[in-house]
Parts: structure tokens; C-alpha cells; sequence
């Protein structure tokens, strides 16, 4: 096997081994299942116009060096199609969709084969080991794998299961088109310098779009930007479009409508729940939801505008109003017939509520009672009276309490007058599910996810005292540890301070720090160092984990500066508090400003990294295990001790500093 990160920069001879170059990469043509090489562009030493040598003239990649078959004189000029690909330029570090995995993920390395001369592309190597051949550190990694417990797998997607696409940036507009790997490349065999590079993503074809499930689209959606998940979406037709926008996560549903034209947005909602519409629309300006609502069907829009009455955490907020009230003066016959017509319409039917004349709940009947019941039964005569309810204004998480205690599959939705206006099912519970656990997750770590989700680009006061408070818990057993330290130890490390400024003793940093206290006072406040920075970590990690499950870290500089100006606040007011504890605790000035200044900056970092490490092992597309506090929360320590000791050893051995 053939490895693309293996070929790049080897040698290319002629037939009469004359040196011409290194081969710098590959043309393919996309028109096979897998694509043939087509031509070898090959870079001279000079760095003079770049040949571009035919596959016919290649006597084989299997080979080092590279070898021609024919003189540098007799190399025939090549021009690429339009439609070629660069292997190197246009897929390598790529991102490609895996239908098998049902995820976005980046080409480390490409796989070739060369068949009865001709080599094929056959698929690209998304492994570490693929990043790390291309590095030059597989050999030792494996070579050390025979001694230790360390395999590397191999994982290959082969490439019938991609196709490439490009979107194409203008100053006008935006649209869908072939990769134009060829743009650049000059009649006479060279590649120009100044050619166009287009930005190739790779994606699947409408056909293996189709056959996936619209929840595993939806998975690969959510890992591509909203731009490429439009130009995706745009490829399916409108019930499966809107199927899988249905499971799209919510603020994505939205960027999505909003990059597609006013009529296929439209289309796409009008195919949609009037409570998924309702949620996607509280989520767009107000004047791109009217004008997208004035596009609906009127009694669809009419739905919808009702739905947008209600809070959002509330079951009115929550609720489909596709809910049937079949009157309870109908035989089970008529019933059934009524539920033959109208059942696609309905969200669903294991429940059937039965309303009076003036659409009151009086019961529900289950379908099997109605299935297995006798024809001419009214459904009076069926129903259960004791009917488990919530009213418009009930809080979601009592909805999902009540669904989760009873197992339910849905429960209905009255007004103040006890009319059936709507139902909520089992899916929409689950969601308020998640969401409050991730804000009760957020809590534990002494923060909230509101403070992230309000639209105040400056963090209110209250977002602060929540934030301080927690830090200043922290603070204060932190003291009781440096008084707690230093009236044990503090005589020692004094003393084994005074000892160590005798040159005949000892030489070095010790001799350095001008007071014995200096010691005794780095050491006691080292745990109240490790227990702030782990707070004011955590609390980072608790937003930013909140913010990756559901934004996908797309807003990640408007959280980031809110978490610069919380962690800026929380340093200052406790580098205040520790200078003063310093200078009460030890006596001397300079060190105390010396500490509070370095435990404010260290506060600052530890704060900055919870919300950037998570944030990149994210967009690394690192396994989730790896965006957790067991493993952040050990690394935020050890930077934040060697910022600390950084920042105050300096001053602590500096001219400046008697003690």
C-alpha cells in the first residue's frame, strides 16, 4: 500500500536518472468510484516552473526513486480537466463525512495502490498514525509499541463513501460547484504560480445521504458550519430536508434557515411541527421571523404565532398543537374512520383524548382499548376520567417529572379553562432533560448557564458575586491551610532558609530569596494557589462544556471575553485579599504584593484555560473523554503553579526585594 505522506518530497528521476525534482503532488480524476492518478507535478530544485508529467509517462510509485519512463527532454505537456483534484492541496487536512461512523472528520493521509499500472486513489487515512507517518514519528512510535502496551489502529476510509464538492466564495453570492483544481495550470505543462487554490470540503452524494437515517444526517450537520450544513441540506429533497432539520440541534436549526433562500426556508418550515417552527423562529430576528411567517400557510402561521405567546421554559412553550380531541359522542367505528383520515397529520395516536362539545378534556382512551373494543362503543363509555395534565403556564422541568415519573409517551396541554390546546411528547422531555442537567452540572461547579445564554455582551454584578463567592470559600480555606502550614512548618523552612544563604552551605535560588519568610510564605499559600485556580477552572469548564453541547463552541470569543472579564474581576478582588492576608500573615510588604499579584494573574490563566483546552481538543475532534474536568482540571494545576512561580520568583530574588 501506497501512503500519499510517503511519496511527497521523494525524488523524480528520468529514464536516464537524471534528477528532475521532488514530486510535490498528484492530480486525480473524481470520475471512477476510486479516482486514477492522472499526472505528477513535480517541483526542480531551483523552484523554476513546476512540471506537470502525465501518469502515462510514470514508470511506477511503488518504486525510490520515482522514475520516469521517458527523457526530461521528451515529457509530454499535460493540462488537467476542470474537474481534477490535487490530492496534496484539495484533500489533504481536509474534512470528509463518514456515513459508516456518521461523523465529520479531518484527512490525516491518503491511501493509493497502483494496479496493473495504474494507481488508484483508494482511501483516506483519518488514524494518528496517519498524522504521525506525515510527522516522521510513526517508526519510533511503533518500534516502541513492541515494547509497551501501545497499538495504533488503522482507520481507513475507503473512498467510494465521499464525493467532493467545493461552496464557492463571490463578492455576490454563493454557490455549489466542482472543484476547479486545474484553475491554475498553463498550457505548456507548468503550474502557474498565481493560480487559483479553491477550498474543497468533501461530502457524501445525495444518494448515500438518502439512505442514512435523518437523525445521522443530522449528527453530520452539527459538525460541519452553517454554510456547509445548508449547501448539504439543499441537496435532499424536502422531506428528508425537513426531517433531519427536525433533529438538528436548535441554534443550527436557526443559522441554517437563515443562510437558505426566503422560499426553501419556507418550504422546509411549513414541513415542520408547528412547535419546532415556533422554536426555530424565537430564534431569528423578529423581522426575519414576520417575513418567514407571512410565507407559511395562514393556519399554519396562525399555529405558530400562538406558540410564540408562550415563555419558552414553560409547557405552552414546549407543546405541539397537532393534538386531536375526539368528541366523546362518536362510536369507536367512527373513531377509527376519523383516525384513518387524519392520522399523518397528528404527532401521535397511542393517546386519544376525549373532548366535550366545547373541547374541555373529559378522558383519554387508549388505542389498544379502541382497537380491541366493541364498534358501536361510544367513546364516553371507554374513556379513563383520571387524565395525568399540565396547563400552559407549567414549568418544563415538572413536564419532564411528570412524563419520566408515569412513563408517559405524551401528556396534554390545557388552558386556564381546561381546554385542550396542545400535547408535549416523550422527545421534547428528553431534551428538557439534558438541558437541565447540564444547567444542575453547571451549578456543582459554582456557576450557571444563564449567565452564558443572556444577550449582555458586559457580565452583570450578579454573574460576578456568584463566581466570587465561590472563590472566596476558597480563599478562606486556603488561609486556614497557610496558617495551618506555616505554624507547623514555618520554623523549618526558616531556618532551613537562613542556612541556605550561607555560601559555604548552599548556593543557588534559595540563597536568592533575600528572607527566610519568603520561603515559609511561597509554601504556605501554595494549597490556597491550587484550590482557587481549581475553582475559577471548573467553573470555566462548567460554561464552556455547557457551551460545546449546545453551541458547538460557535460563539467561543464572546465567551471568551465574558470569561476574561469574570476571571479579571474574581483576580483582583482576590489578589486584594491574599496581599492583605500576606502582609498580616508574614510582615512584609513586598512579598505581599508579590503573591496577590501573582495568584490575581495565575486566577486569570486558570479561567482563560477552562474555557480554551475543551474549546481545542473540540475542534481537534478529540474523543469526549478528553474534554473532562479528571483530565483539565490536573493540567490547569500544574500551569497555574508554574505561572505563580514564575511570576513571583522573579520578584522575590529581584535587587528591588530586602524582606
Amino acid at each position: 500500500m501506497i501512503y500519499l505522506s510517503t511519496l511527497l518530497r521523494q525524488s523524480v528521476h528520468d529514464s536516464e536518472g537524471r534528477r528532475l525534482g521532488t514530486l510535490w503532488d498528484l492530480y486525480v480524476s473524481p470520475r471512477e468510484t476510486f479516482p486514477c492518478v492522472t499526472a505528477l507535478v513535480v517541483r526542480p530544485p531551483l523552484n523554476t516552473n513546476t512540471l506537470v508529467v502525465p501518469w502515462s509517462q510514470v514508470h511506477s510509485l511503488e518504486e525510490t526513486p520515482i522514475t520516469l519512463k521517458v527523457r526530461q527532454a521528451e515529457i509530454t505537456p499535460y493540462t488537467p480537466q476542470p474537474d481534477e483534484l490535487l490530492l496534496k492541496r484539495d484533500i489533504l487536512d481536509k474534512q470528509i463525512v463518514d456515513t459508516q461512523g456518521v461523523r465529520v472528520v479531518k484527512v490525516n493521509d491518503l491511501k493509493l495502490a497502483q494496479i496493473k499500472g495504474t494507481a488508484r486513489l483508494i482511501g483516506v487515512d483519518i488514524s494518528a498514525s496517519g498524522l504521525l507517518r506525515r510527522l516522521g514519528l510513526l517508526a519510533p512510535i511503533e518500534l516502541l509499541g513492541r515494547v509497551l502496551p501501545l497499538r495504533l489502529q488503522d482507520r481507513t476510509i475507503t473512498w467510494n463513501y465521499v464525493e467532493p464538492i467545493q461552496v464557492v466564495q463571490t463578492s455576490t453570492s454563493e454557490q455549489l460547484a466542482p472543484a476547479l483544481a486545474g484553475a491554475g495550470v498553463g498550457s505548456a505543462g507548468t503550474v502557474m504560480a498565481g493560480g487559483v487554490v479553491p477550498q474543497v470540503q468533501l461530502s457524501v452524494s445525495r444518494t448515500k445521504l438518502a439512505d442514512l437515517h435523518p437523525a445521522d444526517i443530522a449528527d453530520i450537520l452539527e459538525q460541519l458550519d452553517a454554510q456547509e450544513a445548508g449547501a448539504m441540506l439543499e441537496r435532499l429533497d424536502t422531506e428528508t430536508a425537513a426531517d433531519t432539520l427536525s433533529e438538528v440541534e436548535l441554534p443550527l436549526q436557526a443559522e441554517i434557515i437563515s443562510g437558505l433562500d426566503s422560499e426553501r426556508a419556507a418550504r422546509l418550515l411549513a414541513a415542520l411541527a408547528p412547535d419546532d417552527v415556533a422554536d426555530v423562529l424565537a430564534e431569528l430576528p423578529r423581522e426575519e421571523a414576520e417575513r418567514l411567517l407571512n410565507l407559511l400557510p395562514a393556519e399554519a402561521a396562525r399555529q405558530v404565532r400562538d406558540l410564540l405567546h408562550y415563555d419558552k421554559q414553560t409547557a405552552g412553550g414546549l407543546m405541539t398543537t397537532r393534538v386531536l380531541g375526539l368528541p366523546q359522542h362518536l362510536t369507536v367505528e367512527e373513531a377509527l374512520t376519523y383516525l384513518r383520515r387524519h392520522a399523518d397529520h397528528l404527532e401521535t395516536i397511542y393517546y386519544l383524548y376525549v373532548v366535550d362539545d366545547e373541547q374541555r378534556l373529559m378522558g383519554v382512551v387508549s388505542l389498544r382499548s379502541l382497537v380491541t373494543a366493541d364498534p358501536q362503543t361510544r367513546l364516553q363509555d371507554l374513556l379513563n376520567p383520571d387524565v395525568i395534565h399540565v396547563h400552559t403556564d407549567t414549568d418544563q422541568e415538572e413536564v419532564a417529572r411528570l412524563i419520566s415519573h408515569y412513563n408517559l409517551l405524551a401528556l396534554p396541554v390545557l388552558d386556564e379553562e381546561g381546554r385542550l390546546v396542545g400535547l408535549i411528547t416523550v422527545d421534547d422531555a428528553i431534551d428538557v432533560i439534558r438541558e437541565e442537567q447540564a444547567e444542575d452540572l453547571s451549578e456543582i461547579a459554582g456557576t450557571s448557564v444563564e449567565e452564558f445564554t443572556t444577550e449582555e455582551e458586559t457580565p452583570s454584578w450578579r454573574a460576578v458575586l456568584g463566581r466570587v463567592t465561590w472563590l472566596a470559600v476558597n480563599v478562606a480555606a486556603g488561609l486556614l491551610l497557610a496558617l495551618l502550614l506555616n505554624g507547623l512548618f514555618g520554623p523549618v523552612l526558616r531556618a532551613s532558609a537562613r542556612l541556605a544563604q550561607d555560601p559555604a552551605t548552599f548556593g543557588g535560588l534559595l540563597r536568592a530569596l533575600h528572607s527566610p519568610t519568603t520561603l515559609s510564605g511561597m509554601v504556605s499559600l501554595l494549597p490556597m494557589l491550587l484550590l482557587t485556580s481549581g475553582s475559577v477552572g471548573s467553573q470555566a469548564l462548567g460554561v464552556t462544556g455547557w457551551q460545546l453541547r449546545s453551541q458547538r463552541g460557535r460563539d467561543f470569543w464572546r465567551g471568551f471575553f465574558r470569561e476574561l472579564q469574570l476571571g479579571t474581576a474574581g483576580g483582583v478582588l482576590a489578589s486584594v485579599c491574599v496581599a492583605a492576608l500576606s502582609w498580616v500573615l508574614f510582615g512584609s510588604p513586598l512579598l505581599a504584593l508579590a503573591m496577590g499579584f501573582g495568584l490575581g494573574l495565575t486566577l486569570l490563566l486558570a479561567a482563560i484555560l477552562g474555557l480554551v483546552l475543551p474549546t481545542l481538543f473540540y475542534r481537534l475532534h478529540l474523543r469526549g473523554s478528553l474534554l473532562n474536568a479528571p483530565l483539565l482540571d490536573p493540567l490547569i494545576a500544574v500551569l497555574s503553579v508554574c505561572t505563580f512561580l514564575g511570576i513571583t520568583l522573579p520578584l522575590l530574588t529581584g535587587p528591588l526585594y530586602t524582606g
